[in-house]
């Protein structure tokens, strides 16, 4: 089994290598050697990781986004065999702004001023995906979302 962890790079202000060719690059390289890839794709937008996703499909077991801490409902096993979710979610603080302190992150949004972010205390949440693979084609048959 293969994990490969990627970032993507539109609206986020780093500059990397494009994570498109990169990616696929790795996948040839690994894919005569392990049975299963899966793909930690840490991207901002929501369209990148989709891309990323049908660019991949057949190619790897999983796909599954990371980054925005939302949980989306959107997955599902692509054509070609891939199973996919455009962002994962978070584990962390259930009442909070992305794992953080919710007056923190509401003073920078509403003064425009750098505040320190603070990790949110309280009950927690367990956001995750389960992936069902097919142990002879190595391809996904089901995926199914976690939320605790």
């Amino acid at each position: 089994i293969a994990v490969i962890n990627a970032m993507g790079r539109a609206e986020i202000n780093v500059q990397t290598e494009n994570p498109f060719l990169l990616v696929k690059k790795i996948v040839d390289e690994i894919k005569s050697q392990v049975d299963m890839i899966f793909l930690d794709f840490h991207a901002e937008a929501t369209a990148e990781k989709q891309a990323m996703g049908y660019y991949l499909d057949g190619e790897i077991t999983a796909m599954f986004g990371t980054h925005t801490h939302i949980q989306t409902a959107d997955e599902k096993i692509l054509e070609k065999g891939t199973g996919y979710i455009t962002d994962i979610g978070m584990t962390g603080p259930k009442n909070a702004i992305l794992g953080m302190d919710i007056n923190a992150a509401l003073k920078r949004f509403l003064t425009a001023l750098p505040e320190k972010y603070k990790i949110a205390t309280g009950e927690c949440m367990l956001n995750a995906c389960i992936f069902e693979v097919d142990d002879n084609t190595n391809k996904a048959i089901k995926i199914e979302r976690l939320v605790k």
